[in-house]
């Protein structure tokens, strides 16, 4: 879990995020271009770039993280530049890794520059100075619960492209069967880049692997839409299915649902926007396998009332010890989720500050009145964008 962020940009992005505490369900709130997106950008990105090498928009930055697993809490800074020349690479100007056990000791694991790599008391030869220690190190024990953080970092966007990807119709490999008889846990899942599959298949093998998460899914979803009277896995074969991308000897699941009213069974394709994104996010938390971090931008968008109210009591009971990020101007969602998990983004120029939702809470938590409407009024939120 992510306890601490700190983000300064370069002179090209002179974005300014000043150390903020974060715990284990996090409501973004601030008025419009308070910086909510930018940040949950930073953050996303710079996971991408330490799990998986991706380049980091906009080249240089610092960042300052405190991040605790389990059993152990690290501090992680990384600072690097990039070049004038066009294409050039990035170069680590100070990377720190520090571990805290919980007696409170202090050990340093990783100390490197341009001119020397040290990982605990061990000078190692020269790396790829564009890649994060957590990176090339990610095979260490004392690294991998770090790496794990960040590798296990999901962020939903529900545009078009977004929902359509969710009810793709696709084929289940049977080597993916065969890998899920073998380790049936949901690591494995994860581990086999299953978050990026369409709903229908994901059912499908929670249904054969996970029975139970497949009923608490379906349920939750039922609670939300009670007009929706089942669903279940059907399956097409090779003539209804004549896309040239699948392939008929393969299993190829469709999640179909009854409403009522309604004679006929509705695929997932014919479902709403909103019934698909309910059912996408509630599928997606309840198979992320812990010590994950999971990011929903503007989560009301294309939603009625009654999706927007089951998240927050959602992510306190089903929500596991992952941890959330999700940005909202919707009162109703700012209502329902306690304002201790509220943090409240005020921005000047480029430098954003984020106050934690502690500092409302005794004010407020008397009041009958709204939390939205103390919050618009407050004079830390009016002060918004300057």
């Amino acid at each position: 879990m992510i306890t601490l962020y700190e983000f300064i940009g370069s002179s090209k992005q002179p974005w300014h995020f000043f150390p903020a505490n974060f715990g284990r369900i996090n409501l973004l709130v601030g008025a419009s271009s308070s910086g909510k997106t930018r940040f949950l950008n930073t953050l996303f990105n710079f996971s991408n770039f330490v799990s998986k090498g991706l380049p980091f928009p906009n080249g240089a930055g610092r960042w300052n993280l405190e991040i605790s697993s389990p059993l152990t809490k690290y501090h992680y800074t990384w600072h690097f530049d990039v070049g004038d020349e066009p294409r050039s690479r990035n170069v680590v100007q100070r990377e720190t890794l520090i571990l805290r056990d919980p007696s409170g000791d202090e050990k340093t694991i990783v100390d490197r520059t341009p001119d020397k790599f040290k990982f605990l008391d061990n000078l190692l030869p020269k790396l790829q100075s564009d890649v994060p220690s957590v990176t090339l190190l990610k095979e260490e024990p004392l690294i991998q619960p770090l790496y794990h953080i960040f590798s296990h970092m999901e962020r939903r966007t529900f545009h078009d492209v977004g929902l359509a990807t969710a009810a793709t119709i696709q084929n289940v490999p049977r080597q993916l069967i065969d890998i899920l008889n073998e380790r049936k846990n949901l690591e494995t899942i994860w581990a086999l880049g299953l978050a990026d599959f369409g709903l229908s298949a994901k059912l499908f093998l929670l249904e054969k692997f996970f029975p139970e998460i497949y009923q608490t899914a379906l349920k939750s979803f039922i609670d939300v839409f009670p007009t929706v009277q089942a669903a279940r896995i059907q399956f097409l074969t090779s003539s209804q299915a004549p896309f040239p991308d699948l392939d008929p000897r393969e299993q190829v699941p469709v999640l179909t649902i009854k409403e009522k009213g309604i004679e006929p069974w509705l695929s997932l394709a014919d479902l709403s926007s909103g019934m698909q994104k309910v059912l996408l996010i509630v599928t997606d938390i309840l198979t992320l396998p812990g010590d994950c971090v999971y990011i929903i931008d503007e989560y009301e968008n294309s939603l009625g009332v009654n999706a927007i109210d089951f998240l927050p009591s959602f992510l306190i009971d089903r929500g596991g010890n992952n941890q959330f990020f999700i940005t909202t101007h919707h009162p109703y969602l700012i209502n329902n989720m306690p304002i201790k998990n509220w943090r409240i983004f005020t921005r000047q120029g480029s430098n954003v500050h984020i106050r934690l939702g502690e500092e409302l809470e005794a004010r407020y938590g008397k009041s009958k009145q709204k939390a939205f409407i103390q919050l618009i009024n407050d004079p830390i939120y009016t002060e918004g964008v300057q």
